[in-house]
């Protein structure tokens, strides 16, 4: 812990405080939101070491989906996300939107971007074994969900990949929504053949 904790902890400076804030009953309802420091840098390393171990599979796979958080939306604009299939997508209603930007990205790359509002993973790696193809997953997501995540699609033998976001400001850790995003030059590079 000595040797990750120099290079992550300016990722984690808000933790200790975050922590202090958090009245018990959220705590006990929802594990996730007590991560402590040394958490998020075990769950950094994991990330990272899933992308490495995956990211080969990943591309190779017949069908890529994103599953990206409603909370890279543009907050000063009413969403126009659309359903389609088991979950919704980006229409592109403002460009100033990061999850309009990361399902360009994605969509270059032949992955099909979904906002995840409700989807389930289960059902989706089914889906996919029922048509005969495989299927591999890029999750974006806050750190300690995208590791959830992450471990989910490994249940079911699904490659998966992930970006984080760059800070947790969703509504389960602040009580409301807050403007997010992600390095778009991490998510190209993790693409990247």
């Amino acid at each position: 812990m000595d040797t990750v904790h120099e290079p992550l902890k300016h990722y984690t400076r808000a933790t200790a405080g975050h922590l202090a804030s958090l009245p018990l009953w959220k705590k006990l309802r929802d594990r996730r939101l007590s991560t402590t420091e040394e958490q998020y840098h075990l769950y950094m390393l994991e990330i990272e070491l899933t992308n490495r171990l995956n990211r080969t599979l990943f591309l190779a796979a017949d069908r890529k989906i994103s599953l990206q958080p409603y909370c890279l939306k543009d907050q000063s604009v009413s969403c126009k996300a659309k359903k389609k299939g088991r979950d919704y997508q980006c229409t592109g209603c403002s460009m100033q939107c990061f999850q309009h930007a990361a399902s360009q990205i994605l969509k270059e790359y032949h992955i099909e971007p979904y906002i995840w509002m409700g989807g389930s993973i289960s059902k989706t790696a089914i889906a996919a074994r029922n048509e005969n193809k495989s299927l591999g997953i890029i999750g974006i997501a806050c750190v300690p969900e995208l590791v959830w995540g992450m471990r989910k699609c490994a249940k079911y033998g699904i490659p998966v990949v992930g970006i984080p976001l760059n800070a947790n400001r969703c509504i389960r850790w602040w009580g409301e929504f807050h403007p997010n995003s992600i390095d778009q030059d991490e998510l190209q590079d993790l693409l990247n053949s």
